[in-house]
C-alpha cells in the first residue's frame, strides 16, 4: 500500500512539473527580441524588435498576403488573406517554441535569442 502511495505521489509530482514547463516554454514572455520573417523556407527579413519603430508591412505570396505589425517591441500578423485566419489569431510572438505560422501563405514568423 506504500509503494502505490509513493508511486502515485511520484507521478504526480512529475507531472505538475511537466505542466509548469510545458507552461514557461509556451507562455512565458521570452527574452528573445530578434523576429526572424520566413516565407516559402527562406529568410525575408530580420526585425530586431527593441529598436525596430512601431509599424506595419505587407508580405506577399502570389494572390495571398498578411499584414505583419510591430508594435511596443510585439510583433503579431493583423491581417492575412487566409481563409481560416489562425495566425491573426495567434496574437503577439511570445515565445521562441511557438512560431506565428500562415500555412496557406507559407509565412512563418519565429524569435531568435
Amino acid at each position: 500500500m506504500k509503494k502505490k502511495i509513493a508511486a502515485a505521489t511520484v507521478t504526480a509530482l512529475i507531472l505538475i512539473a511537466a505542466g509548469i514547463c510545458a507552461y514557461t516554454a509556451l507562455f512565458a514572455k521570452s527574452g528573445a527580441h530578434i523576429a526572424e520573417i520566413k516565407q516559402n523556407g527562406q529568410l525575408i527579413r530580420t526585425i530586431d524588435l527593441y529598436s525596430e519603430p512601431d509599424g506595419t508591412f505587407t508580405v506577399m505570396n502570389g494572390e495571398g498576403w498578411n499584414v505583419v505589425c510591430v508594435e511596443n517591441g510585439e510583433i503579431f500578423v493583423k491581417e492575412a488573406s487566409c481563409p481560416d485566419k489562425i495566425c491573426v489569431n495567434h496574437g503577439p510572438l511570445h515565445s521562441e517554441f511557438l512560431p506565428i505560422v500562415c500555412l496557406p501563405n507559407k509565412l512563418e514568423i519565429s524569435l531568435k535569442q
